[in-house]
């Protein structure tokens, strides 16, 4: 089962109200005395489950103490922790030679002092699986110091008085102490306000006269005036006419931009009906070309025939030879001149079906163009 009664041993009034504080918070009934002559007189009627030994008192020191309690059987069983500053690592050793449990260093920690409560009532679980011990015996005190009947006096005077102590530090706790901490912070909570509206006044006083030493004079009006027209001629206007330049020709490519979408969008809607009307025109032309070339080859063939026929006649007519004669002479001429008038036909008809075909292609390309 775990310690639930501790006696504290320690001659600062200080360190065992504050470790009678810590271990009433984790529900232990605690005692205290002032050095270790009273913890062997009060060892001889108490059976606490624990104890807390400081080691530097007036008289016998801690570690004498916790010796001469082991050697007892009646208190041996008791687990002892050094409550003391001492740390290091060779009086933690002699600690534990002289039967202590470990040391809790001044001062303690809540996680500390939890750890060697546990590690205490560990050991108190285990002497309590032991037979009962006989009745407790006087303890016998160390030679040197054995106390007599006026100091045993004494020291339960100082039990009693310490006992009256603490009831009067319960009171205290208990009922005194919550009206003295509302009053302790009301008082911070005013001084704290107080505090903040000196400092605010104090530093609000500072920042002025600081700022009223660092003004500079006031400018001269005409000096301002230079100074902008300064500014503006040498940063502003060349600025100005950047961004105006280049408003500009942005607003160039962008009018060029619409004026070419505007421009395609109505050659796409008027492409096509314009293709259509000149392919017809083309066609109408190329129609109209092919019959006046047809005419004109056949106006030159009757022509051509109607000359050749006379020019053949005059020849025969001018002929003084015989009817024979006339007639070879007359188809000779006519071979002759029809074979002139047929090969310029030929060249008239070619003319014409070129100049045609010439019309032709034009329409077409234009058409295709205009698609």
């Amino acid at each position: 089962m775990p310690v639930r009664h501790v006696l504290v041993v320690d001659d600062s009034k200080s360190a065992r109200l504050m470790l009678r504080k810590m271990l009433q918070g984790f529900g232990l009934t605690v005692d205290t005395v002032d050095s270790a002559e009273e913890a062997l007189v009060y060892l001889r009627t108490q059976r606490p489950d624990a104890i807390f030994m400081d080691h530097t008192m007036p008289g016998v020191d801690g570690l004498v103490a916790a010796r001469q309690i082991k050697r007892e059987p009646a208190t041996a069983l008791i687990p002892i922790t050094m409550y003391t500053s001492k740390d290091e690592p060779a009086y933690q050793d002699e600690a534990r030679e002289a039967g202590a449990v470990g040391v809790l260093v001044k001062p303690a920690t809540p996680e500390a002092l939890g750890s060697a409560l546990e590690e205490m009532s560990a050991l108190f679980d285990a002497a309590a699986t032991q037979a009962i011990s006989p009745p407790p015996a006087p303890v016998p005190t160390v030679a040197s110091h054995a106390p007599s009947l006026e100091q045993m006096e004494k020291i339960a005077e100082k039990i009693a008085l310490e006992k009256a102590e603490q009831v009067i530090y319960d009171a205290i706790e208990s009922q005194v102490l919550p009206l003295v901490n509302d009053v302790i912070a009301k008082l911070r909570r005013d001084f704290e306000s107080n505090q903040e509206e000196i400092c605010s006044r104090i530093a609000t006083g500072v920042c002025e006269a600081s700022f009223a030493q660092r003004e500079p004079p006031p400018p001269d009006s005409r000096d301002v005036r230079a100074a902008l027209e300064a500014v503006t001629q040498s940063q502003w206007l060349p600025l100005l006419e950047e961004r105006l330049e280049a408003f500009q020709h942005a607003e160039r490519a962008e009018n060029d931009k619409r004026v070419k979408e505007a421009a395609l969008q109505v050659f796409q809607e008027q492409a096509a009906p314009l293709a259509g009307r000149v392919l017809e025109q083309s066609r109408a032309m190329l129609t109209e070309a092919t019959q006046k070339a047809d005419l004109a080859a056949r106006e030159v063939a009757l022509e051509t025939s109607q000359q050749t026929v006379l020019q053949a006649l005059a020849e025969v007519s001018s002929a003084g030879s015989g009817a024979s004669d006339q007639r070879a002479a007359a188809e000779e001429a006519f071979r002759r001149l029809w074979g002139s008038a047929k090969h310029d036909i030929e060249k008239q008809i070619y003319r014409a079906a070129s100049w045609a075909a010439a019309v032709g292609i034009g329409a077409a390309l234009l058409a295709y163009l205009v698609r």
